[in-house]
């Protein structure tokens, strides 16, 4: 080997070493922050003890044939979990699957984007509603979201894609079991913000697209096997009110429902729009829309919307961050830290605010 590979090579190995030690160092930034930034009353923690119990069960008319893989991988992998346990796992898939992303960019991009991203994910609503909206399909769809986005990073950069569109199909397959109608959109405005950047080729698209379908087509067989009747409860919750009610429902508070949509990435987020202003409009614009038929508007908004988010500031961060932009990005997560800290947080359901601390 010539010694000019050999360099490489170890240089190759002792970044991918410090990059795990990085994510290391996150988990337990995200665990003890999470904690601290997220803390709240009981009443304000809303506990899905329904999948806590369906976990313990076979397939049966108890489950979704769009997002019964949550429950159904706990129940078999025979794991019998406390509440405490319960609980306990799905803040890890959480904080497993930021770190994920946190390792990916140290070795990928650097140290800088790391931090960005760590920080950005840890003040971003997703850790306020996934640290109190708990045994949710949500858990398992952000890890589905990262792995959607750093496939389609690897694709853009790789010659020989075989074992990556693979990869791709399996992600949607998976996410279509999670949480079909929202995985759908996530992949949807994910692969938009690629095709964007001119970044997602045709073949990655029709595999992306191949890979959901045949996930909702897979689900609704199995279910079909097992004798289950096909209920769509989320499409007739979205028919059940009018537009009169939804607009009303939306539009009560509205400032501050929007701002719960952003929190401490205020700031970010204006400057993410006046730097790519039709992106990001388009993106809002359409995560709206999904959200406006929904209840827990906090909750749908950040699972659909920061995956898009992050994926647009995965290619801003694969050209390359300039040292003015460095300092710019920084201080703005700097004073959303401050502003996270100092205020008292809250997400939307319904026509009212629920503040953590009561």
């Amino acid at each position: 080997m010539p010694l000019s590979d050999l360099k490489d090579k170890i240089r190759n190995h002792k970044r991918l070493l410090i990059s795990i030690l990085f994510g290391f160092l996150f988990f337990f930034v995200f665990k003890e922050g999470s904690y601290f930034l997220y803390k709240s009353n009981p009443q304000s923690k809303v506990i899905n003890s329904g999948f806590y119990y369906l976990a313990k069960t076979d397939l049966s008319s108890e489950y979704d044939s769009d997002s019964f893989l949550f429950p159904y991988h706990i129940y078999l992998s025979k794991a019998e979990l406390s509440p405490e346990q319960f609980k306990r796992y799905c803040s890890y898939i959480l904080f497993f699957s930021s770190t994920l992303l946190v390792v990916y960019a140290a070795n990928s991009l650097g140290i800088f984007a790391a931090l960005f991203f760590g920080l950005f994910l840890l003040l971003s609503p997703l850790f306020l509603i996934q640290t109190n909206w708990i045994g949710f399909p949500d858990h398992f769809t952000f890890l589905w979201s990262i792995l959607l986005i750093l496939c389609l990073d690897r694709l853009d950069l790789q010659k020989k894609k075989v074992s990556y569109l693979s990869f791709l199909f399996l992600i949607c397959v998976l996410g279509a079991w999670t949480h079909f109608y929202q995985f759908s959109i996530i992949a949807g405005l994910v692969g938009f913000v690629f095709f964007f950047e001119k970044k997602l080729d045709r073949t990655s698209l029709i595999v992306l697209i191949v890979g959901l379908l045949f996930g909702r087509l897979s689900s609704i067989l199995l279910f079909y096997s097992y004798g289950i009747p096909l209920v769509e409860r989320r499409l007739s919750t979205a028919q059940s009110l009018d537009l009169r009610t939804w607009y009303s429902m939306h539009t009560s508070l509205l400032l501050l429902t929007l701002f719960s949509f952003l929190n401490g990435l205020i700031f970010l987020w204006i400057e993410s729009v006046v730097r790519r202003r039709i992106l990001m409009l388009l993106l809002c614009l359409a995560t709206l829309a999904v959200t406006f038929f929904t209840a827990d508007s906090t909750r749908v908004f950040a699972n659909l919307f920061y995956p898009a988010w992050i994926s647009v500031f995965l290619v801003r961060a694969r050209l390359g961050f300039e040292k003015k932009e460095k300092f710019l990005l920084g201080t703005l997560l700097a004073l959303g830290l401050l502003l996270t800290i100092s205020m008292d947080l809250f997400y939307k359901w319904g026509s009212k605010i629920i503040y953590l601390k009561g």
